[in-house]
Order: structure tokens, then sequence, then C-alpha cells
């Protein structure tokens, strides 16, 4: 999905009314159907082979796989028959590239998979017709591929591989607040299977998916306490927020849940407090040009970071207004949602058109913004900034079982990707705040429980909402925030106490 511009985003009032109350008092609201003019009309493919031409042609020739079934990196040998003599047989890979769609560049729609066929390998066909040899599993989404024996132009053949999932952790073992990643290399791409969960002890800890990732699904959490043997498991579920404990008894039951122990060795005390550094990648949006030329020194960082408005090539001698483009609203009350501009101030331009403004990056919502000078009803120039997301205050980090822990953070985000963190204590889930309607302000507490030594508190990014039903991943933690996160990538919050 690419950036867009500020002209091309238009907001309109949101849909629904509250059902369940969140931390910060924003609530669940109904998923906002959108119409099919709004939205371009890409059917999520059902899985990697839905790519298969409509039309299929008639196969002349045999093609065999030795396994049929393997996770990726197998090499798989390969054994056909009844191609021209001497001819080169391209092995023709089925596949898609998955992507968010999202309407506007801020409403979470839902994941689309685009076709895509590559070729595997070229064998070369015996005087009999006769082919052999092997390649090996592409790294790519679980499930049946479609493969096809190609001779100039013409598919011959066709048989599948379907790619079983492969799962690994680590480390294995560690102090508490440990990092530790539980990769999963063969995710499915079928919405029925195309989401994971994790749970820690027994705890629901958060979702896991692999839109963009070629089905490669990386989730990262901590390990939380007491020190001991932790139970880790994956188990697959596109239908609800949840684990499906009896997989084996379902449709999909050809997809395992996998189960691995962590041993936490220690407790080293409370790690120090880390946000994700994704700020090379958190670029400002495109704004449309003007006459003149604007530029931040710094343009994107937390609230109050100091920055300096330069402007150029504006009328000479000339008062202009520094307008800062916000959004005001919810998506829960009929009123929704509008842009709104707030002066900064004035400036003068020097005789050169130019002048320099020493700003702090205002205390607003979190994501993007726009920065105009204007005069005379005409925007003269324009560039665009983004607020990223801190913790103003935490604590106390040390306390008494059944005393309350203050959190407050500072510029979270008002699109469907960026508004909402969903909140864990030790690996489990507890709730999810929300920073729209409060300007990006979110403040929340929880109560200190269990015993004494250090416990953590982790925030994720999420999908606050969304117009597809299925998979139901909203407003819990996704694990895999950063590597297949609609949009913009946002820093999951790792916090700790100590209970004495």
């Amino acid at each position: 999905m690419k950036s867009p511009t500020w002209l091309q985003r238009r907001v309109r009032p949101a849909v629904g009314m509250a059902a369940v109350v969140a931390l910060t008092g924003c609530a669940a609201a109904a998923p906002r159907v959108v119409a099919p003019a709004q939205v371009p009309q890409v059917s999520p493919a059902a899985s990697p082979q839905a790519a298969v031409q409509q039309q299929e042609p008639a196969f002349t020739a045999k093609l065999q796989f030795t396994p049929p079934r393997a996770p990726a990196g197998t090499t798989v040998q390969v054994r056909g028959s009844g191609y021209p003599a001497g001819a080169d047989v391209d092995l023709v890979w089925y596949t898609s590239d998955g992507r968010y769609e999202l309407d506007n560049g801020t409403e979470f729609v839902g994941g689309r998979y685009d076709p895509r066929t590559s070729t595997l390998t070229t064998l070369r066909a015996s005087p009999s017709g006769d082919i052999a040899g092997s390649f090996s599993v592409p790294i790519d989404f679980g499930g049946a591929h479609d493969v096809r024996g190609r001779v100039a132009g013409q598919e011959l053949s066709q048989a599948s591989v379907t790619i079983e999932p492969a799962v690994t952790m680590t480390p294995q073992e560690g102090p508490i607040g440990t990092p530790v990643e539980l990769r999963i290399v063969g995710v499915d791409s079928r919405v029925s299977i195309n989401t994971w969960h994790l749970m820690y002890d027994n705890r629901f800890t958060g979702f896991l998916s692999a839109v963009t990732t070629h089905g490669v699904a990386v989730a990262r959490f901590r390990a939380a306490g007491p020190v001991g043997q932790r139970a880790v498991s994956v188990w697959h579920n596109s239908f609800y927020p949840t684990p499906y404990l009896n997989w084996q008894q379902g449709p999909n039951k050809d997809v395992p849940d996998y189960k691995f122990t962590f041993n936490v060795t220690m407790d080293s005390g409370p790690p120090a407090m880390a946000l994700d550094d994704f700020n090379a990648l958190d670029n400002p949006w495109p704004v449309p040009a003007g006459s003149g030329s604007l530029a931040l020194t710094v343009d994107r960082g937390p609230v109050g970071t100091p920055t300096t408005l330069h402007g150029s090539g504006l009328p000479p001698n000339k008062e202009l207004v520094v307008d800062w483009q916000t959004m005001v609203g919810n998506r829960v009350t009929p009123s929704g949602f509008s842009e709104q501009l707030q002066s900064l101030g004035a400036v003068v331009t020097d005789a050169n058109g130019a002048f320099v403004r020493e700003l702090a990056i205002p205390d607003d919502l979190g994501g993007q913004h726009r920065v105009d000078v204007t005069a005379d009803g005409k925007v003269w120039a324009s560039t665009g900034v983004v607020i990223q997301p801190s913790v103003l205050e935490f604590g106390p980090a040390r306390v008494r079982a059944g005393e309350q822990v203050k959190l407050h953070l500072k510029g979270v985000g008002w699109t469907t990707y960026d508004n909402t963190y969903a909140v864990t204590y030790d690996n489990s889930y507890v709730g999810y705040a929300c920073g729209f309607s409060t300007n990006g302000d979110v403040q929340f507490s929880l109560t200190a429980t269990g015993a004494p030594g250090t416990h953590l508190i982790d925030l994720y990014p999420t999908i606050y909402k969304g117009a597809d039903a299925m998979p139901r991943v909203y407003s819990i933690p996704q694990l895999t925030y950063a590597d297949d996160h609609p949009q913009r990538k946002t820093p999951a919050i790792r916090l700790a106490i100590e209970i004495i």
C-alpha cells in the first residue's frame, strides 16, 4: 500500500456504537462496511493455488514430486514423462503476494493476495520425453501450491507441493525479560487458517500473521516468570481471536499445534523500559506541492521534540500563518471525525522570501500531520511530520501486590492501525488502550498481581477494527508487529515492575 498524499485523503463519519469499553474509554465499534465503490475489488485468495488460470489447459505429460508434502527448504525429487524429446521444461510455481488493503490510507479493510508465478528450475527432457531432477521448496505461504511443467510457453503437466509449517523458538532459556522469537515458516494464506495464536503458561498472549512476509511469522515477546519451566504453544484459528483447542477434530486437522518449553533461569530484576526503534521507517507522507518550500530539521519524533522550520521560495517581506493539520473526533459516536487546522502562529519572510522558525513537535495525536504556511487564502508551502509514541509516566516501579501502577502515554495515533495498544501482564492479554478521542494522550492503571519479584507489562501494536470479518484479530496483541503490521511500523513498549 503506497502512502497517500494529503490531497488523496478523505475522511467520513464512522458508524456503529460501542459494545465494549476499553481502558481509556474508547470502544470496540462494529466493523465499518466499506462500499464496493470505495475499495478495489480484489478478492482474498483461498490459497496460493487460487492463482491457477480459470480455464485449465489439457495436460498431456506427467509430473510427480517426492515428497509431495514438506517444509520450506526441503529438496524435492522430480520425475516426469510425456514431454517433447530434448525440450526444456520449466517448472512453474504458482503462489501469491500478500498485502493489506486500506481505505484512504487509514481505515483497515483486510489482507489481499495477488497471483504470481516463478520458475523453480528448468529440466531437459530425454530423447524418450522423460525428465528428472530436484528443487528446493521455496520459503512461501503454507498449503498446497500448484506446479506446472511448461514447454515453449505451453503448460503440459500439473502437480502440487504442500508446504508444511516449520516452527522454532529461540532462545529456550534465560532470565525473566529475555527477548524470545517464535518463528513459523509456512503460514497458510487461506483466510480460515492464516492466523496463529500464542499461549504462555495457558494464558493468551497474542496473534501471529504473515500476510506481507510470504508465510513467515516471527512473534516477539519476553520470557515471563516465575523461575522454572514455562509452557509456550501456538495454535491456528482465524474464526475467533482465541486458540482452537480441539484442532485435531476440525476441518484443518492436517495443520497441528506446536508446543515448547522455556526455562526461566533466574530473576535479575526488572529490565529497563524499551521501545522498538522504527524511526528510519516512519516517514512522513507526501504533501501537496506549493509555489514555495518548507522543511523541518527533524520531521519525526515524540511530543516535545525540538525542530526548526525552514521556508524558502515564498513571497518576500510577507506575513504568513503557520497551520498545523490534525484530526478531531472518534470512530464511536455518530459525529465521526474530521480534519482540523490549528494555528502555530505567524512568521514574516525576509527580502528573499525565506524564514526560520523554532518549534517543538506539538502535543497531539500520533502519526501523520501536515504543516502549512498560508496567506491570502492560499497555501504557499507544506511539509509533513510524524508524531511517535512515548511514555510520559510509568510507575511506581516497586510496588506491593494489589497496588496500582500508572501508565501515561503520548503520541498514540488515530488511524485503525496505530490508534490502539493491546496490553499484556506477564504475557497474559488484559485489554487495550485507545488514544484517538484524547488527542493521543492515553492514561490507565493496572493492579500489581503475583508473587514477589519481576513482572512484565508489554504494550503491542494492533489493528483496532476492519471491514473483513475474518480473521478476527482486532484489538488483540499482534506479536508479529515488527514485520507484518499494516502501513506503519509502530513500536512495542516494554515495561516491568518489581513486587516487594
